[in-house]
């Protein structure tokens, strides 16, 4: 009698789509509004909504699994799709997923829990309690002692931002491999390089860090200290940080899938960087999570912490910066939550700070925009306060009137945004088409005249005249987003970009004129390292091997002292056929980072053919 008992109560506990006290039909009403009202960034009045099986398709995301978060409590949970396209099996409530950086908000838990039990503390020396590794200590850390809270804050000054894991088969490093970026460890050392407590810089490597000092504070492996602290009071019985994920867990587990639709290397990653990125869980385990942070606020729970310590961690270090949270603020309301980015994962948790609401997505793709979707359409169903912008209206515009808009607006020295009045269907005959430089075209909605929006965006658009009284010219478009505004003059069709003159075959006039933005404005976002790199590989994979080329070689010329610069650089010289100088470039790369495990691979098939 007594298993059967039990038996019963975990059936009721794994079905959480129909809750207690709730009318069925009424609640699957609600999931069928959630299901079919998946709404975009920008809401425009009067446009239908998405459903989730239509999003999946456009996005080529497999599988998804949601639970959703009502009065603390999980009012419903289901999955959608495959977790594998080879198997075809269904997600389900308890299908795994890797949750990425969300494993840094669980870590952070756990940390806090270490520091009410008075092992560690958040304002001490974080060496005091490192044995078996020690950070580097140099003139910035004399100045300003890495800390548990500078850490969990990604306040610290530390450096790399975050881990790309390992393939199956991969040779996996240990944690001080790791911290020290030496072999067989695919990223860099990881130390010290702005002041502790000046500036928020998002940090993996700190969080790995905290890994290593609650392994050495408790002499126990990292998961098993995760599974005795926090998922197991919490009942998150399908949650584990082991790595590699055990035989037994595996046949529960998704595959991951990249942006295109391809399978991640050997179905999955493995993250020795636990704390920072290697939580398998899903989200009905995180909603159980994040009820508890809710509850321990409102005063009626403290499983795991106080509710000081649960409000020490949702309340800012630096701006929306909490310790493993981020804080989001929607007119009164205040929200807390993370994001997750494994390879071939993705995922977000979304709690009110001051309501017992909230919803946990995930996904096993790269594509991530449908989790935003989904929050939406979850907030919009369930009065989420403050949450969700009004729909804007946009109006109709005459023909004459949109076509005196077109032209050309430079944005920054290498971007400009060109705009064309384009035939449409529909209630709006005429559309206004916004083609920026290097970047997929967009509309532009009006919602007056003047100003003009877009749906998968924030920015407003509104067009300036010139300052003659009377003028009835646009000589600007001024971009507004979240954090200010600049003003995109209007430009001739014969004043060229970089980028514009390289594809027009001005190879050399466009990388000089690189140099030159470089030289002037060292910072410009233009030609930033990464910026470059990005147009680099979207030539690559356009077939534009000489525009790609000349635009990774500048990017070495511009910062010679980066391994990953000369790695691309190789990249292309090995697509266009150009082995001496592919190799070359690789081990340019090898010097600049011996940890540069891609590089080295490459060496070995370009040196043995």
């Amino acid at each position: 009698m007594k298993k059967l008992i039990c038996k019963v109560l975990m059936l009721i506990y794994l079905l959480p789509v129909f809750s207690f006290g709730q009318n069925r039909t009424t609640l699957e009403a609600e999931i069928k509004r959630v299901e079919t009202g998946l709404l975009p960034q920008v809401s425009i009045k009067g446009e239908p909504a998405w459903t989730i099986a239509e999003r999946m398709k456009f996005y080529k995301v497999p599988g998804l699994s949601v639970a959703v978060i009502k009065d603390f409590r999980v009012v419903w949970a289901k999955g959608y799709g495959v977790k594998d396209l080879e198997t075809k099996e269904p997600v389900t409530t308890e299908t795994l997923f890797q949750a990425g950086s969300i494993s840094k908000s669980v870590n952070a838990m756990i940390a806090m829990k270490k520091v009410e039990e008075g092992k560690i503390s958040l304002d001490a020396n974080i060496n005091d309690k490192l044995v078996s590794w020690k950070l580097p200590e140099n003139e910035l850390t004399a100045k300003s002692k890495v800390t548990l809270r500078k850490i969990l804050s990604h306040a610290a000054g530390i450096t790399v931002h975050g881990f790309p894991g390992y393939a199956i088969n991969d040779k996996i490093p240990t944690l001080p491999q790791i911290l020290d970026g030496v072999a067989p460890s695919n990223t860099p050392a990881i130390r010290v390089d702005l002041e502790p407590g000046t500036q928020f810089r998002y940090s993996g490597g700190g969080i790995t860090i905290s890994q290593l000092a609650l392994m050495d504070i408790e002499k126990k492996p990292y998961p098993e200290i995760a599974h005795e602290t926090v998922l197991k009071p919490l009942g998150m019985t399908n949650s584990t940080y082991n790595q590699p994920l055990p035989a037994d867990w595996r046949r529960k587990a998704a595959t991951g899938y990249r942006a295109n639709g391809r399978e991640v290397e050997g179905k999955i990653h493995v993250y020795p960087e636990m704390a920072a990125a290697g939580l398998w869980t899903t989200p009905t385990d995180l909603a159980k999570f994040a009820i508890e942070m809710q509850l321990s606020l409102a005063g009626r729970s403290n499983k795991i912490l106080s509710r000081q310590s649960v409000e020490t961690m949702t309340t800012g270090v630096l701006d929306n910066v909490g310790l493993g949270f981020f804080i989001e603020k929607h007119g009164n309301a205040v929200y807390f939550g993370h994001g997750g980015a494994d390879e071939g994962f993705l995922s977000t948790l979304l709690v009110s700070r001051d309501k017992g609401y909230g919803v946990a997505v995930m996904v096993n793709s790269d594509n991530g925009a449908i989790l935003g979707e989904v929050t939406r359409a979850v907030a919009g169903e369930y009065g989420w306060d403050e949450f969700l912008p009004a729909p804007y209206e946009v109006i109709s515009m005459d023909a004459a009137k949109i076509e005196n808009l077109t032209g050309r607006y430079r944005v920054n020295p290498d971007r400009v945004l060109t705009l064309k009045a384009e035939t449409a269907k529909g209630p709006r005959p005429v559309k206004l088409m916004a083609y920026p430089t290097a970047d997929q075209e967009f509309e532009l909605l009006p919602i007056s005249e003047t100003t003009f929006v877009r749906r998968d965006s924030s920015l407003k658009y509104e067009f300036v005249r010139g300052d003659t009284t009377g003028s009835s010219s646009f000589t600007a478009v001024r971009i507004t987003r979240p954090n200010g505004s600049l003003n995109a003059p209007r430009i001739s069709a014969d004043t060229l970009v970089p980028f514009e003159l390289m594809m027009s075959g001005k190879i050399s006039e466009a990388m000089e004129r690189y140099r030159q933005i470089k030289k002037e404005t060292p910072l410009n976002p233009s030609v930033s390292k990464d910026r470059l790199n990005g147009v680099g590989y979207t030539l690559l994979r356009q077939q534009n091997l000489a525009e790609a080329i000349a635009i990774f070689k500048v990017n070495v010329e511009l910062y010679p002292k980066s391994a990953n610069t000369c790695d691309s650089l190789a990249e292309a010289y090995a697509a266009n056929g150009e082995k001496a100088l592919a190799i070359d470039n690789y081990k340019k790369s090898v010097e600049l980072n011996p940890q540069n495990s891609n590089a080295r691979e490459m060496l070995k098939k370009l040196e043995g053919q």
